[in-house]
């Protein structure tokens, strides 16, 4: 049987659309990255259909399929920048969407090496080295401040 493809190139499946809306909602760079969506999408159907094989009901095996398709995405260097800012700087700068957006992109790049293979997660961000480790990302958001005038 044949798959229906809008013109896109990808499927119109339920875990395709729900990884891509989600990270473009949440500003993962891997938006745009049809090969890792459409691996994600179909590990996440493989892990529903063998769920429902062993007897689980399908919520249950929703679940687990979406936990699959999700996994490692809880929170985008966007959303820990971004959520710094309107928690710790609030009074230095505008807390209009505009502004947190155009202030989180400029950092997101002055601080890229940093975020290099770090997994943010509420898990991580609970343990001494999360803490750290958004210590140090304030810290270096206040450095830049300082230098650039705000």
């Amino acid at each position: 049987m044949k798959k229906m493809n809008d013109g896109r190139g990808y499927d119109l499946d339920y875990y395709n659309l729900y990884l891509r809306r989600y990270l473009r909602e949440h500003h993962f760079p891997e938006a745009d990255d049809d090969l890792f969506i459409a691996s994600r999408a179909e590990a996440a159907t493989n892990i529903y259909v063998a769920s429902r094989l062993k007897g689980d009901e399908i919520f249950v095996s929703t679940e687990l399929a979406l936990a699959g398709l999700l996994k490692g995405l809880e929170i985008s260097p966007y959303d820990f920048v971004s959520d710094i800012l309107t928690d710790e700087f609030y009074d230095h700068i505008s807390l209009e969407d505009e502004s947190i957006e155009f202030w989180t992109y400029t950092l997101l790049q002055e601080l890229e090496s940093e975020f290099k293979d770090v997994e943010l997660s509420e898990e991580y961000l609970n343990t001494n080295d999360g803490v750290i480790f958004k210590l140090v990302i304030t810290g270096r958001i206040a450095e830049y401040f300082d230098e650039y005038g705000l």
